[in-house]
């Protein structure tokens, strides 16, 4: 019989992987004489197996031993898969109280005070964990907010997390750049040409390696901080109409609908973002005769889309996709870059959500408050199974 491995305390802190996680599953359970850590471990370790009413009640044994902010997160974690979004949010006010130091707490109450619309709350905490580069401050003042002057100053405006991340705080340097700022904005080489096309100065940025002149600029700005340092919430938030815009309107000669399935998810250790290949499968079969499919999913051949319709494999940089994005007439996705670059450009989008989605989709919205061209067809709790059958049936009425 394989023995149970218990983590040593110098184990604690670090994040399970999902081979370690699938090793400690298949393993005995951890015993009555078990020690916290242990047990935590193996909810985790049920989590990340996708064992997660099992992973409930170990992680709920592991707090009741030690209420910690290890276990509280844990706990957190899996009560949002669950769709306990309120006992989740609640488990993690706890955890953030018992130690405000520690960033597995903060950031993970950021990010669900975000998701639950409390974006006063949650700004701060996200951008203390997810939006702060200290490293700049011995070259450059940091721009603070809108008690600070841009008029005239030059602003560098530094790149943070994924490209649905960046369309998604882009709308902001809009509004500093009509406030009289010159910014110039450190991004991806692929991104570079879409910020470009958008008349700003884009800093193209090769895995970190990018060369600066800090004395040519007034202030540095992290990007995903802009919009917690503008004070926007739900309520006091305008539509000002589509931000992003392409370089040229593609010839039409159907009516397009794009398909997204893939998330970009290489470090996630569920993989939860992406459908299925029957779910995907079911979605092609469903759309309406005289739509053609685009595949949106990019550089990643699917070949009934290929064999149905004839469209081409999506290649290229972020303004090349742009430029297939305003043929569409609707877009269907999951979480992903797409998402956010269809509705940055107003054009009309389905996305499929797990319950547990991420913090730039707000609960309990049909559609998108910061992007209405955007509806939501969020997972009533674990996986994206209903989701999907939710947007089988809005094709089927469309025919």
């Amino acid at each position: 019989m394989r023995r149970y491995r218990p983590i040593s305390k110098d184990e604690i802190e670090a994040e399970m992987t999902t081979e370690e996680g699938k090793e400690v599953a298949t393993g005995p359970m951890p015993m009555r004489d078990a020690l916290w850590w242990e047990v935590k471990n193996y909810a985790s370790a049920m989590y990340l197996t996708h064992h997660t009413n099992e992973a409930l009640l170990f992680a709920q044994r592991a707090v009741r031993m030690r209420r910690c902010v290890s276990t509280l997160v844990t706990l957190s974690v899996i009560q949002d898969e669950l769709g306990k979004y309120e006992e989740a949010l609640e488990t993690s006010i706890e955890a953030a109280k018992i130690d405000s130091t520690d960033d597995r707490g903060t950031a993970r109450l950021g990010e669900l005070y975000l998701r639950s619309g409390k974006l006063a709350e949650g700004w701060p905490l996200y951008i203390r964990n997810r939006a702060s580069m200290d490293w700049c401050k011995p070259f450059l003042p940091e721009w603070e907010g809108p008690h600070q002057e841009v008029k005239k100053k030059r602003i560098l405006v530094i790149e943070g997390g994924g490209y649905g991340d960046n369309l998604y705080f882009f709308r902001w340097l809009h509004t500093l750049r009509r406030w009289g700022a010159d910014i110039h904005y450190v991004c991806q080489p692929d991104f570079a040409p879409l910020v470009r096309h958008q008349k700003y100065r884009a800093i193209e940025n090769w895995q970190g390696n990018v060369d600066v002149r800090w004395d040519a600029y007034d202030y540095y700005l992290p990007l995903l901080s802009i919009a917690g340092k503008l004070g926007v919430t739900l309520q006091n938030y305008r539509w000002e109409g589509p931000y992003i815009r392409a370089h040229k309107q593609l010839v039409r000669r159907t009516k397009n609908i794009g398909l997204c399935f893939r998330a970009g998810e290489s470090k996630s250790p569920r993989k939860q973002r992406t459908l299925h290949n029957e779910q995907f499968q079911r979605l092609i079969d469903a759309v309406p005769k005289g739509y053609t499919v685009y595949n949106m999913a990019h550089d990643t051949w699917h070949k009934d889309i290929e064999e149905r319709y004839h469209t081409p494999m999506l290649q290229g940089n972020w303004l090349h996709t742009a430029n297939v994005m305003s043929t569409l007439d609707l877009l269907i996705t999951v979480d992903t870059g797409v998402a956010h670059l269809a509705g940055a450009m107003g054009v009309p989008c389905w996305v499929i959500l797990p319950g547990a989605s991420a913090w730039h989709y707000p609960l309990h919205h049909e559609f998108h408050p910061l992007y209405p061209s955007m509806k939501i067809f969020r997972n009533s709790g674990e996986g994206m199974e209903l989701a999907v059958s939710k947007v089988e049936m809005k094709l089927a009425a469309m025919k």
